[in-house]
Parts: C-alpha cells; structure tokens; sequence
C-alpha cells in the first residue's frame, strides 16, 4: 500500500477568519484516500430559528436525474459553536434537520464516501480526489446566499485546483455561495498542468491520469476552442476557466461548470485522430455550456432547486443546441475539417431517421420528461432524445436563420440575444423570450414554425432546408462495393460467445413486425446457424424471404416467420447539390465560417435516400 503523508498546514486558519470575509466554513479532510473516504466539516453561523436543516443535493447540476447523493454519508454529527451536542433528525433522503438554539451558531460533521467517479459528483483514491459540492458539501438554506471558505487537508505532495478563487493558502478557496462553490468542482492530486492566456484570460488544464494524449497538443487546441467560443458569443462570462480531464477506465462523459468542466474519456481513447475529435468536440460543447445554461438558461431552473427535479420545456435548447455549436466552434477553430464537420451531421440524420419516437414525442415534451427517460428500446421507439433532436433543430434554425436574413445573421446572433438580456442573474428566458429572440434577430414572427417543429412532431423539412447551403443529404454506396444493399432487420444485438442476443427493435421495423423481441436469442434462420461473426452474411446469403427464424425465448425454442427488407448498402452523407448557385456557395461559407470548397458535384444519377 502506498504510504500517504498529510499536510500539516494548520486546520484552525480557516476558523480565525472574521465572519464578514467567510459566513459559511468548510474543511475537507483526506481520511482514507485507497478506501474512498474523508471527513467534512462545516461552520455554520448564528441561526435564527429553533431548527436548521441541513441538506444534500438530490442531484447535481448538468444531469437531470436523481442521485439520492445522501446515500454517501455516515457518522451526521451536529454541535453547537461551543460543541455542545445538539439532537437532529433526518427527514427525507438528504435533509438532516438539526433543533437549534436562535443566536448560536451551528456545527456540522460527517464521514463521506467517495466513490461516483462516472457521476462525476465525488471520487477519491491514492491519487486524487475530485470533489463536486453537490456529492460531498451539504447546505443550509437560510445560508444559500453567504460568503463561503473551502480548505481541504490532503497528501503533501497533492495539488489542488478549482474555477473558485483561491484563499489564503495552497488548499484553500473562497466562493462569494453556495451556488458558485456547487458549480466550481475541485480537482486535487497529481496531475499534469499546462496554462495559458486569452485576451487577458487565465485558461488552465489539469490532466488525471496517464494515458496516449499530448497534453501540450491538447493545450494548444483548447486554446483555439476557447478563442473561437469568445468569437460566437462576443464576451467571457468568466475571469479565470479550469479543463479537467480524467483519463480512466470505466467511466466517460463531461460536465460544464459555471468557471470550469470536466472531461472523462478511456485513458488510450486520446488516439487516433477520430478519437481525438472525439475528446476535442466534448471540450467544446462543456466550453459552450459556460454561456449556454451557466451564464443563461430556462427560468425554471433559476435558480437551482436541489432538492427536486428542475422541469423545463427548454433543456432541447440547453443540451441540443449545445451539441450543435461544438460541432460549429470546432469547424470554424479548424480542429475538423470541413468533411468531417459534413460527416457528423450525415450521421446524426441518419440515426435520426431510425428513431421512430420522434413522432411519438416533441420535443418540448422530451425536455420536461428528461427526469424520468425511459432509456433502451422504449426510449428509441417511443421518445425522441433532447441532444439529436436538439442540435438537428439548432441546423433548420440556423439554415433557416441564414436564408431569412440573406446571411447577415445565424443562430448564434439568438443565443447572443438571450446571453445579453436572460442571464441567469436576471430570471433566465422562457419559451416567448426565445421567440421574441427569433422576431429580432430575423423580423419575422415564428410561433408556427415553433408550434410545430417544437411543441409537435413535424418532421424537420431537411429536404427542403439543406440546399439552401448547397447540400443535400444521401446514402452513397461505395465505389468498391459489388453489394449495392443489404439486409435491414431493425434489431439490435449484443454478442454472446455462441449466440446473437436482441437488445432493441426498431418500431414498424421487419423485425418488430414478424414479433421479435429484445431478450430473444437468434439460433438459426432457415436451420443454418447464427453467430455473431456471420448472422448478416448468412441473412445475405440465404437470399430469400420469408426466413424461418429459430429463436430461444425464456428458454423455449420459437420458430418466426421473418421478412427482412432491402435497402442501400452504403455511408451516408452531405454531399453539394448537382448545381449550386453563388447565393448557395455565399450562404454555405456564412455557415460555416470557411470558404466554399472546390469540390466537384455529384451526379443526380447517383442513389439517393431522401428524408421523409
């Protein structure tokens, strides 16, 4: 076991500090680094009332779902300033409410387990600990709006780093409340640190663990990710912005903070340059999210209630847009290519058009049930997901936007609209205020387009949208392929070492309608037997519909008479339309921030998929 050593900077700083410079006190004490432990301790000061309740967040900003993160806590002690103890019940899940004395002052102390690292809430080991409020800080009301300290007592030879301020020592910080210190995690341990400056702006990088990135190639891109998202939101919403990157295993995914983010991603998923993208295009929706939900956001979720779920129609725009712009910050940064940029969104309409929720739900109803997604098969068939719905409307805003306008305005001019007159220290922006956005930045009126691309199921006119740029959308099959189709089952499989197992059926698919299942195994079709390396080949081969499918369900042998269809093998794409006018090539480079390329069209004989 590694030996741990723990500074022996003096705990007691933190509580000399005069009321007035820190109202609420916290300390955070490094236990048992290998068994994911630590002890909190908080000062609260006098209170006015017989009782306190002291409270955890149910849930932590950025996912929408409830974490029940009072799970973590053991050992609840309560005090008085003079340590006397004091009785306390807890309520609910994670509210401890605590009889008080009215003037005296409240102390509280708790053992935490740390261990969520995918929730990104709190993780400690041997080597770091990351530490969001929202999983380790508890809070008390009346005390939301106070001045905060934060001192942590942590291995000697750790580092600790935040988008917080920093105190008067090595481990310290200071928040002006308790909404800056939940939305400013800490990161602290060893790491790998770069810095550096935009336009008199300290942007910083700390790297956990190893792995096959460059952390200075890395650094010189999130430069241009940050300079270009000054660029289309014209301001920074922060003096000082911290990227934590965790390279792990296990976990992956990203969450924005108000002067921050962290970023989890496999620890060899750094290369190659697909994969890279990959990491650069996540930096670049969290970067987008310091304006797009941090600095303004739905006024249902200003402020923050931590205690039960934020419902808002809006969250499409919050999280879909966002992935829309990461995909524009990173073309027009020049960290993807122009054909990249055009594949992405040729795979989010494909995947789009195999959701067949999408005419089930809108997508303000996908929004306000986000708290309670489905996930898996029901989610596929019966909702429609925030993020690709969300960002494939921000494209037909934007296109459309652009059209309107004769290229003199985006969708970014919206989204500066609402970031000067919504932000979140002025109540956020409702759904009218978005359209009162849309009327200014272009003059026209868009409550039918809302009526029905948002708060119904149209179908976004694509067909009609992208040759406005001089783009359409196709399948293309590939030069080399002597198979021009393929076999469209509708199912989803994982593989197994003998046998294919359905996980997910397409709606009105072929398979859903010949009734297979997910949970069925697939055994055989016309008595030749599948796995998972041939099934498709042998599909192929056979030729011939109907097939008889041999599946097992709950252990029983089942035959199914199965139909699969025919459709284009091959990738799908945005390519140039046959003829595209200059006004098409000017709206285009508008767009997209580049030049229009000297590319040759393609033929109108090609094969063509056309959306519905």
């Amino acid at each position: 076991m590694k030996k741990i050593l723990f500074s022996t900077l003096a705990l007691t700083c933190a509580l000399a500090a005069p009321a007035a410079f820190a109202d609420v006190q916290y300390q955070i004490k490094i236990t048992n680094p290998t068994q994911h432990l630590a002890e909190v301790k908080i000062d609260f000061p006098a209170v006015s009332g017989k009782t306190l309740d002291v409270q955890m967040p149910i849930w932590r900003t950025g996912r929408y779902e409830v974490l029940n993160l009072g799970k973590n806590v053991r050992q609840f002690v309560a005090t008085n300033s003079n340590g006397k103890p004091l009785s306390f019940v807890k309520t609910d899940k994670g509210t401890w409410q605590v009889k008080t004395q009215p003037g005296e002052g409240v102390k509280i102390s708790y053992e935490v387990y740390a261990n969520a690292l995918g929730e990104r809430t709190q993780h400690i080991d041997d080597t770091h600990a990351y530490l969001d409020a929202s999983g380790i800080l508890m809070y008390a009301a009346p005390f939301r709006s106070q001045a905060i300290k934060v001192k942590l007592n942590t291995p000697t030879t750790w580092i600790s780093r935040s988008g917080m301020d920093k105190g008067d020592c090595d481990h310290c910080f200071v928040a002006k409340n308790y909404d800056v210190l939940i939305d400013s995690p800490i990161e602290t341990g060893e790491h790998e640190f770069h810095s550096f400056d935009v336009e008199g702006h300290t942007i910083e990088l700390a790297i956990w663990g190893r792995g096959n990135y460059d952390g200075k190639k890395m650094a010189i891109d999130l430069k241009k990710v940050v300079e270009e998202g000054r660029k289309l939101f014209g301001a920074f919403p922060f003096k000082r912005y911290l990227f934590i990157v965790h390279a792990t295993d296990g976990v992956g995914g990203a969450t924005e903070h108000i002067n921050s983010t962290v970023i989890q991603k496999s620890r060899w998923g750094f290369a190659p340059r697909k994969e890279y993208l990959g990491f650069i295009r996540t930096a670049a929706h969290e970067f987008v999210h310091t304006w797009n939900v941090k600095a303004y956001r739905p006024k249902e979720m200003v402020p923050y209630e931590y205690q039960k779920e934020n419902y808002s129609r809006l969250i499409w725009m919050a999280e879909g847009n966002t992935s829309y712009f990461e995909e524009l910050l990173t073309l027009r940064a020049g960290l993807q290519n122009r054909d990249e940029f055009m594949e992405e969104f040729a795979k989010a309409l494909q995947a789009y058009e195999h959701q067949p929720g999408r005419f089930q739900q809108s997508a303000a109803e996908s929004s306000f049930d986000t708290w309670i997604d489905a996930g898996g098969e029901r989610a596929r068939n019966a909702s429609v997901n925030i993020y690709s719905k969300g960002m494939l409307l921000g494209l037909a805003m934007d296109i459309e936007i652009r059209h309107q306008t004769k290229g003199t305005k985006g969708f970014e001019h919206v989204h500066q609209f609402l970031y000067q007159h919504h932000t979140a220290d002025k109540g956020g922006y409702s759904e009218a205020d978005v359209r009162t956005a849309l009327k200014h930045v272009t003059g026209n009126d868009w409550a039918g387009w809302w009526a029905k691309f948002v708060d119904s199921t149209g179908e976004i006119p694509f067909a009609e949208l992208l040759p406005k740029v001089g783009l359409r959308y196709l399948v293309e099959g590939g030069k080399e392929d002597e198979q021009k189709e393929e076999w469209f089952t509708g199912w989803r499989t994982r593989d197994t070492a003998d046998h294919p197992v359905v996980i997910e059926v397409e709606r009105d698919s072929p398979a859903w309608k010949a009734g297979v299942v997910a949970g069925d195994i697939l055994v055989a079709a016309n008595g030749l037997r599948l796995t998972p390396k041939d099934i498709n080949d042998k599909l192929w081969l056979l030729q011939q519909t109907p097939i008889k499918l041999s599946v097992f369900r709950r252990d029983e042998l089942r035959e199914i008479s199965f139909a699969p269809s025919r459709q284009v093998k091959g990738k799908a794409k945005l390519k140039v339309v046959d003829t595209v006018t200059d006004e098409q090539k000017a709206l285009n480079a508008n767009w997209t921030g580049i030049a229009w390329p000297a590319t040759k069209p393609i033929s109108s004989t090609g094969t063509e998929k056309a959306k519905e």
